[in-house]
């Protein structure tokens, strides 16, 4: 009869027959040597309480050279520091989490179906990260999860880009890459979903408004982080399959911050809400051409009411900032830059598109391709054209990464209305937004190629933006 136990080693989960116990083998994972030990016998259960399940401290210290990295706490582990979910309910309290959470156990017994079995022997199927012990998502294991961060200063638009980028990203992933977009924790993903139902499903404009990202909203929860409670942005995970299931899979964690969090001055071990950018597969910075005087004096013509608010220039600031941040906790030398891909989206492009000066930008994506060369063109139209009005602006961002490109976009596609103070919002019967999705499909071709393989890399001429 075959029983299952784990590496002396590894502590990978391991098959062996009962008539091959005392023989010497080779874990299959890490190659070590040991004997094949005896099958556990389990005693029949009984009144008396379980042994509480075996909770090692030393899983809450990072490990940096883990294969995987915790949604919540941005530390790394490996996988055999996993920790599974009790599922009886006698099984409660947590060091971490509090007296009425089920307890979280490194697993030492499993069942037949390689299920780990908690201190009542009931199979557990949720895992937890070792550091924070909060419930992981469910394709955690299965596939690579790669963090994207959305930053810009407040009121840049961040929150309505988001729930406009997970409507329109679906689409033309399906539509022109035959890859399946789908929300991979509904529950957890609830903020985004209600803002997205709300902004395209709305009748008026003030059904059309969105709440402002600010540290104790909803897109933010408090947990406790290093014996502190601190208020941390909340993952929101999406999966992404090809159609055919022939190409790798594989998931993205979004965060949306709120402006504040890039100001000096704040305090990343009190606050430590941003660190994420420091273990982000991609950057989307989004700049807000009404944020910077410089771009504002070239926009005196139009009748956006957005021209009325209070200018906050401080968007260079922002971009030092992260970027010193990264430094730190990367640990990096002075002047040395990242190479991860950051995308600059000079945003509410429908205000200012036509300073362009006769070089109208092209549409990257056509028949099923991104084409690459494309995108390059129109960066340099428009890391040109920002050049001349926030020289700045582009020293920052390309002192941050070696790998940065710019991207024109509109959430909304049409000048918005303002319904208050300080309040614009869009028309729902004008709402079209132009190529939100086109920053993270080059993210994606940077981050997770073999997604894209065969499907998105085109020399091909494209047609004029529309």
């Amino acid at each position: 009869m075959e029983f299952r136990f784990l590496c002396p080693s590894c502590s990978q989960p391991l098959l062996a027959e009962e008539e091959s116990v005392g023989e010497k083998v080779g874990c299959p994972h890490c190659e070590a040597e040991f004997l094949i030990p005896a099958p556990e016998i389990l005693p029949p259960p009984g009144p008396e309480p379980p042994p509480e399940p075996v909770r090692d401290t030393a899983f809450v210290s990072a490990n940096p050279d883990g294969n995987l990295t915790c949604p919540v706490w941005w530390l790394r582990f490996d996988t055999g520091d996993i920790m599974h979910i009790a599922v009886h309910d006698s099984l409660r309290g947590d060091p971490v989490l509090g007296e009425d959470a089920q307890q979280r156990f490194l697993a030492t017994r499993f069942n037949n179906a390689g299920q780990a079995m908690d201190a009542m022997s009931i199979p557990c199927s949720e895992i937890a990260c070792p550091h924070c012990r909060r419930k992981l998502p469910p394709s955690f294991l299965g596939m690579p999860h790669h963090i994207i961060s959305l930053v810009g200063d407040q009121s840049a638009g961040k929150s309505y880009f988001l729930s406009v980028l997970t409507k329109v990203l679906p689409a033309t992933l399906y539509r022109d890459f035959g890859i399946v977009f789908q929300d991979s924790d509904p529950t957890g993903n609830a903020p985004v979903n209600d803002m997205r139902k709300a902004l395209f499903g709305a009748q008026s404009p003030n059904q059309a408004k969105l709440a402002k990202t600010v540290f104790e909203g909803a897109m933010y929860e408090r947990l406790p982080r290093q014996g502190r409670m601190v208020a941390l942005p909340r993952p929101f995970v999406y999966t992404l399959a090809s159609q055919d299931k022939t190409r790798e899979q594989c998931a993205l964690i979004f965060y949306d911050n709120a402006g504040e969090h890039f100001q000096p001055g704040v305090n990343i071990v009190e606050q430590p809400g941003a660190q994420h950018v420091a273990s982000a597969a991609g950057i989307m910075y989004l700049f807000d051409p009404f944020n910077s005087p410089e771009f504002r004096r070239s926009l005196r013509d139009t009748k956006d009411p957005q021209l009325e608010k209070p200018i906050v220039d401080q968007q260079d600031i922002i971009l030092a900032e992260m970027r010193a941040r990264i430094q730190m906790i990367r640990n990096l030398r002075s002047g040395e830059n990242i190479q991860t891909p950051v995308a600059f989206i000079v945003g509410k492009c429908d205000v200012w598109l036509h300073l362009l000066n006769g070089k109208p930008l092209s549409n990257p994506v056509h028949q099923g391709k991104l084409d690459l060369a494309e995108i390059e063109k129109n960066s340099n139209t428009i890391r040109d054209f920002m050049y001349q009005l926030c020289p700045p602006i582009i020293a920052n961002a390309e002192a941050l990464s070696s790998n940065v490109m710019f991207f024109a976009a509109s959430s909304f596609g049409h000048t918005p209305l303002k319904i208050g103070p300080g309040e614009y919002v869009p028309d729902p019967a004008k709402l079209q937004p132009v190529f939100v999705e086109v920053p993270l499909l080059w993210i994606l071709s940077q981050v997770c190629p073999a997604l894209f393989a065969e499907r998105n890399i085109s020399e091909a001429k494209s047609g004029p933006l529309p």
